[in-house]
C-alpha cells in the first residue's frame, strides 16, 4: 500500500440549499478519502447529490458543514481566492456538456487555466501542443467548438483540464452527450491519464463507466450507501504522482493585466456587433464634444483673424461715460474741433468722425433700407478697408458735401446683378440722386442677412440727410510703437484738458476682442456641455450592456472561475473590456468628428473646424473614466457569481 497522504479528504459533509424557508439537505454526514492516483467512480441516480459532491470536492461548492481537505489543504472555510488557487494548481474539470467557449479556437480553450497562472508564453504553447498531439487534436487546435465533433470537443476539454498540471481530474459524466464509440475513446483517455499517475475522479449514473473504475462508491438520497474496490481494475502498481507544473502559481499584476487585456479583446472580437452597439454611444458623445470644440475653436479663430485685421492701433472715441451709461448732455462731447486737435499729436496718425443713420435707396423701382456711415475722406485708410470696385471719397468731397456714395460688398450683392459695373450708376436716396464711386470689403466679421449699408461723406450726411447732427464716435489710427492702453491714456489725458471734464470714453479693437473671445468661449462651454451630455448617456448605455452581457456570459464566467480565476480576474476583464469599449469608442469618435470636419469644409468656407489636442486628450480621457465608471458595476456583478450557479446556465 502507498504510504503517500489522501489527496481528497470528506468529513461529516453536508450541503444544504434553502427553499423559501424550507431546507432541503443534499449531502448528508459524507465521509470520504480518496489516495493519490486512484480512479475512483462515483454513482448515482439523478438527484442522488453526486453532482453536489462533485462540486464540493473540485471547489466549486462549499460543504453546510463538515470538513474537507484538499491535497492537505483545508478548504471549507477557505474564501473565493484560496478556492480559486486550489482548482488552478491541482484540479481539472472535464464537464458532460464540454463548456468550451464558442469564439475562442480549441488551443485558446486549452490555455484557458494557464493565463491564470505565471507558466510563461512559451512554455503554454509548448504544453498545448504536446497535449493536442497525445490526444490527436494537432490538426483542430486552429478550429472552433462548432467546428469539431462531440468527441473531439471533450478531448479540448480533457487537454484543458490537464494545461496546468492538475492532480486530480472530475469527469462529471463525461461520456453522457457522446456516441459509443467517441465515449469508448474518452474512456481510454481516462485510463491513460490515470496510468500516467493522475488521480480520476468520474461521477456517472451509468454502471458500465463505473465499472472500469479501479473503486466504485454509490450515493443515494445524499449518503454513501457502498464503497468497494473493483477487483477487474485494482491496480497492482505503486502509484507515482506527475511532477507539479514548475509555474502553475500565480501571475504578476502586470502579467495578470496583460492576460485580461488580451482575453478581453478576444471577447470584443468574438462579439463584435454587441461590443458595436457599446461603443455607439460613446461614439456618438466623443464626436458630438470634439466636433462641437473644433466648431467654437474655429469660430473663434475666424473671429479673431477678422478683428485683427482692423489692426490693433485703432481706437474708437465716443461720447459719454461708458457703453450702458449714455447722457443726453454728453451727446456733442465730440466735435470736429477735437479731430483737429488730435491730428496735430505726434503719435497720432489720424483721425476720422463717424457718424450714422438709416435711410431708404432705390434702384430700378426696388427699395432697401439701408445704414449709412458718414466719414472723411481718410477713414478708410485708419481702417484698413480695401476697395474691390472704384475708389473712396476725395478732400473735395468731404469739404463740398458730394452725394457719392461707397458701397461694401453685402449692399453691391444685393443691389447689382453678379458681374455688373455699379461705378457711376445712381441710386435715390432720401428722394435724392447719389453716385456710387467705389465697393469696399469690410474688415472684421461679415455682416450676414442681407443687411445694405454704405458710406458717404459726413458733411454730404449732415447737409442732405440728417441736418446738424452730432458725432457717433472719432476712428483714431495711433503710432504703431504705443501699446494700447497707453495710446489710450494719452487720448484720455489730451481730451480731458481740451473739455475739462470727461465726457467721452475709448476702447481698442482689443477689448472688443475680448467681449467677443468671452461670448465664443461661452457659446462654445454650452455647447459642449449639451454634447456632454450624450457622452454620459452613452456611458448608461456601457453600463447596461455590460450588465445583459454579464448574464449573457454567466455561462462563460462559471468556466474560468472552474479553471482557476479568481474574482479579482473576472472584474479586471469585465472592467478592462468596459475601459477598451469607451477608449476605441472614443478613437472612432475622433475620426468621426475628424470626417465631419471634412464635410464641413466642403459645405462653407466662411470657416472650419479647427482640432486642438487638449479636447482630443480630455474627450479620450474622459471616455477612459466613464468606461471605469460605468464598466465597475457590471464587472463586480460578474465576479460575485457563484461557479456552479454559473455553470449551469448555458
Amino acid at each position: 500500500m502507498s504510504t503517500t497522504p489522501p489527496i481528497v479528504v470528506l468529513r461529516n459533509v453536508c450541503r444544504e440549499f434553502q427553499a423559501g424557508d424550507q431546507a432541503i439537505r443534499v449531502l448528508n454526514d459524507i465521509t470520504l478519502t480518496i489516495q493519490q492516483g486512484e480512479m475512483v467512480a462515483i454513482m448515482g441516480a439523478s438527484g442522488s447529490g453526486k453532482s453536489t459532491l462533485m462540486n464540493i470536492i473540485g471547489c466549486l461548492d462549499r460543504p453546510s458543514s463538515g470538513e474537507v481537505v484538499i491535497n492537505g489543504d483545508p478548504v471549507q472555510d477557505a474564501d473565493n481566492v484560496q478556492l480559486a488557487e486550489l482548482r488552478s494548481r491541482y484540479l481539472g474539470f472535464i464537464f458532460q456538456r464540454y463548456h468550451l467557449m464558442p469564439y475562442l479556437t480549441a488551443e485558446e480553450n486549452i490555455a484557458i487555466p494557464a493565463l491564470y497562472t505565471a507558466m510563461p508564453e512559451e512554455e503554454r504553447r509548448s504544453r498545448t501542443a504536446a497535449l493536442a498531439s497525445k490526444l490527436g487534436l494537432d490538426s483542430r487546435l486552429h478550429h472552433r467548438p462548432a467546428q469539431l465533433s462531440g468527441g473531439q470537443q471533450q478531448r479540448v476539454s480533457v487537454c484543458r483540464a490537464l494545461i496546468n498540471g492538475a492532480r486530480v481530474i472530475l469527469a462529471d459524466e463525461p461520456t453522457g452527450a457522446l456516441d459509443s464509440t467517441s465515449g469508448k475513446a474518452l474512456m481510454d483517455v481516462l485510463h491513460q491519464l490515470h496510468a500516467d499517475g493522475h488521480t480520476v475522479i468520474i461521477v456517472t449514473h451509468d454502471r458500465n463507466v463505473a465499472e472500469q473504475a479501479q473503486r466504485i462508491i454509490e450515493i443515494s438520497d445524499g449518503r454513501i450507501i457502498a464503497d468497494e474496490l473493483n477487483p477487474a481494475r485494482e491496480s497492482q502498481r505503486e502509484v507515482q504522482p506527475l511532477a507539479a507544473v514548475k509555474d502553475n502559481g500565480r501571475a504578476s499584476l502586470w502579467r495578470s493585466l496583460h492576460e485580461s487585456l488580451r482575453m478581453a479583446w478576444r471577447s470584443l472580437v468574438g462579439h463584435r456587433m454587441r461590443a458595436f452597439l457599446s461603443m455607439l454611444g460613446i461614439i456618438i458623445g466623443i464626436s458630438s464634444v470634439v466636433s462641437s470644440m473644433a466648431v467654437g475653436e474655429g469660430a473663434r479663430q475666424a473671429i479673431m483673424s477678422e478683428i485683427g485685421k482692423l489692426g490693433s492701433t485703432t481706437m474708437e472715441i465716443r461720447p459719454g461715460t461708458g457703453w450702458g451709461n449714455k447722457r443726453q448732455d454728453m451727446e456733442r462731447a465730440l466735435s470736429v474741433d477735437d479731430i483737429t486737435s488730435l491730428e496735430k499729436l505726434p503719435w497720432v496718425v489720424g483721425a476720422s468722425p463717424v457718424m450714422s443713420m438709416s435711410s431708404t435707396v432705390v434702384r430700378q423701382g426696388l427699395d432697401f433700407s439701408i445704414m449709412l456711415t458718414g466719414v472723411a475722406e481718410n477713414y478708410f485708410s485708419l481702417q484698413a478697408i480695401q476697395f474691390v470696385k472704384g475708389y473712396g471719397f476725395t478732400n473735395r468731397d468731404i469739404t463740398t458735401g458730394e452725394p457719392v456714395l461707397v458701397l461694401d460688398e453685402t449692399s453691391y450683392e444685393a443691389l447689382f446683378a453678379k458681374g455688373e459695373d455699379p461705378i457711376d450708376h445712381i441710386v435715390q436716396i432720401g428722394g435724392a440722386p447719389w453716385r456710387i464711386i467705389g465697393v469696399a470689403s469690410r474688415p472684421g466679421p461679415k455682416l450676414v442677412g442681407g443687411f445694405i449699408s454704405g458710406w458717404v461723406p459726413w458733411t454730404s450726411l449732415q447737409q442732405r440727410i440728417s441736418g446738424d447732427r452730432p458725432l457717433e464716435s472719432i476712428v483714431l489710427r495711433f503710432d504703431e510703437k504705443l501699446k494700447p492702453k497707453e495710446a489710450i491714456s494719452r487720448v484720455d489725458h489730451h481730451l480731458v484738458r481740451e473739455h475739462g471734464r470727461k465726457d467721452f470714453f475709448a476702447q481698442n479693437d482689443d477689448k472688443l476682442a475680448t467681449a467677443l473671445q468671452k461670448t465664443s468661449d461661452s457659446m462654445s462651454l454650452l455647447i459642449t456641455a449639451i454634447a456632454a451630455i450624450s457622452l454620459l448617456v452613452g456611458g448608461v448605455g456601457v453600463m447596461n450592456i455590460m450588465l445583459v452581457s454579464v448574464t449573457e456570459r454567466t455561462h462563460e464566467i462559471g468556466i474560468r472561475l472552474s479553471v482557476g480565476a479568481r474574482p479579482s480576474d473576472i472584474m479586471n476583464q469585465f472592467l478592462i473590456e468596459a475601459v477598451m469599449i469607451c477608449a476605441l469608442g472614443g478613437l472612432i469618435g475622433l475620426v468621426g468628428s475628424w470626417i465631419a470636419g471634412q464635410i464641413f469644409a466642403l459645405v462653407t468656407n466662411e470657416f472650419t473646424l479647427v482640432f486642438t489636442w487638449f479636447p482630443v486628450v480630455i474627450a479620450c480621457g474622459f471616455s477612459a473614466l466613464i468606461g471605469l465608471t460605468f464598466g465597475y458595476f457590471p464587472a463586480r456583478r460578474a465576479a460575485r457569481l457563484n461557479p456552479t450557479e454559473a455553470l449551469a446556465r448555458e
